[in-house]
């Protein structure tokens, strides 16, 4: 095996037991009531999220919206509009947000600015 091959195996082992960790003290927590609820002020139903130690990024599926909230106050920090049905899945990195639709559209979006970058027309269903 190559040594970048070997290495690129090495790395997604460990997130996987990272992951597997993971979701093992949230099921654990959650069994056992050790958690906090906190209620977001927001109408808007979810459809997908995903977060990370700073932010909780959530697309909605009656509102179209993709909506980025700081994680440690839950405020609100943008809503980024373009979509014109429900937003089914996202994911961030440092740079961009990519988001899938019912609209049949797959949207990058500049994670600093909020506008959009990048626009995937060709998809014959949801996204």
């Amino acid at each position: 095996v190559p040594p970048a091959e070997q290495t690129s195996r090495q790395f997604y082992r460990q997130l996987h037991h990272s992951a597997c960790r993971d979701i093992h003290s949230l099921e654990a927590n959650w069994r056992s009531g050790q958690y906090t609820l906190t209620r977001v002020k927001d109408d808007s139903r979810v459809s997908c999220l995903q977060f990370d130690d700073n932010m909780i990024v959530t697309g909605g599926y009656v509102d179209s919206a993709i909506k980025v909230w700081d994680r440690s106050t839950l405020q609100q920090l943008k809503v980024l509009e373009g979509h014109t049905k429900g937003v089914w899945c996202l994911q961030f990195n440092e740079e961009v947000i990519m988001s899938g639709s019912a609209d049949h559209t797959v949207k990058v979006w500049d994670i600093q600015t909020g506008q959009m970058i990048n626009n995937l027309l060709h998809h014959k269903g949801v996204v």
